[in-house]
């Protein structure tokens, strides 16, 4: 069994997930973008995952570079973010159903009533174990 942490970076916020090869999520959380160092510890010190995969869009460089400086034991691997956002809606509504007169209304024009950026992290995670 292999984990991986994975990050959907964001000026803001962020979404952090521990996810199996298997593509099962552990551990899922959206967490401001201030206090990633302390939240990729915190994870760290919980799994053993010596990888940390992240999207390859906003403000993924400077967090890069800020966690690889702090991380020397973490690889860091990066990956497309193409179609992660609508992949992660999915999975959130999956994870989520819409109740009452919502369900009706198709996932496509729904919008979460929380940031989901934690099952974008998913997302990433899954693209990496496929791409192996």
């Amino acid at each position: 069994m292999s984990l991986i942490i994975a990050l959907d970076p964001g000026r803001d916020k962020c979404g952090l997930a521990v996810v199996r090869d298997s593509g099962e999520a552990l551990d899922r959380k959206v967490v401001p973008t201030s206090a990633i160092l302390e939240q990729i510890s915190d994870l760290a010190s919980k799994y053993p995952a010596n990888i940390l995969v992240m999207g390859s869009g906003t403000y993924s460089k400077q967090l890069k570079e800020k966690i690889s400086s702090n991380f020397i034991d973490l690889e860091i691997v990066t990956v497309d973010e193409s179609y992660s956002t609508e992949m992660a809606k999915r999975l959130y509504f999956e994870e989520f159903p819409p109740k009452g007169l919502m369900k009706f209304i198709p996932i496509g024009l729904q919008v979460p009533p929380a940031p989901y950026d934690d099952f974008a992290a998913i997302v990433l995670a899954r693209k990496y174990f496929d791409s192996l």
